[in-house]
């Protein structure tokens, strides 16, 4: 009885695969054009004759496929000029002409781009913040602290840099600076550590 079955599945299985065979002979790929018509024809009438060992499993191949996502461009923050706290906030290419931001703290913030064209931000923390490219064209810095920002390309023409703390910056790729705004500003800190860090 158990001869029997195998016989039989075995006769299946050599038939779907003729079947399957003979279809592939028959489609529109490129092995199947290349054939000639009568072939094609001779196939659709007579199932050929073939082996296959019913241990043999048919191979496929797998394509792998990679998706790259980009992230979105974050939003800037705006929201922390109300409580004047933008520590670390992406702010970048905001425009804060003519606004009064005294006494904000933008440390560390990334502000590469942003406008500050006749702002007043007298007494306003940029310590270590991204200000490539910024315009500080009539701003009032009077008694900011820049200590360790990034200034490269910045525009500081007509500011007021009266007491402004500019540790550690490379003022030679800024522009716009002149010597008269550079003799009022301080390199020093006027309390704690008197050295820039």
């Amino acid at each position: 009885m158990q001869t029997l079955s195998y016989v039989v599945r075995r006769a299946l299985i050599v038939g779907v695969l003729s079947l399957v065979l003979a279809a592939c002979a028959m489609s529109d790929t490129p092995s199947a054009v290349s054939t000639s018509s009568s072939t094609q024809e001779t196939t659709s009438d007579t199932i050929p004759e073939t082996s296959v060992a019913a241990t043999e499993a048919p191979t496929t191949t797998v394509i792998e496929t990679t998706t790259t996502t980009v992230a979105p461009k974050a939003e800037p923050d705006i929201k922390c000029i109300i409580i004047l706290k933008c520590q670390f906030s992406n702010l970048e290419g905001v425009d804060y002409s003519l606004l009064k931001l005294e006494f904000t703290d933008f440390s560390v913030a990334n502000l590469a781009g942003a406008k500050f064209v006749g702002s007043n931000v007298n007494q306003t923390q940029f310590i270590r913040a991204n200000l490539t490219g910024v315009d500080f064209t009539n701003a009032n810095l009077s008694g900011s602290n820049l200590s360790g920002a990034t200034v490269s390309g910045a525009n500081f023409t007509k500011a007021n840099m009266t007491n402004t703390i500019i540790c550690g910056l490379d003022l030679e790729s800024v522009t716009g600076i002149s010597a008269e705004q550079l003799e009022a500003v301080k390199v020093f800190r006027a309390k704690g550590n008197r050295y820039c860090p």
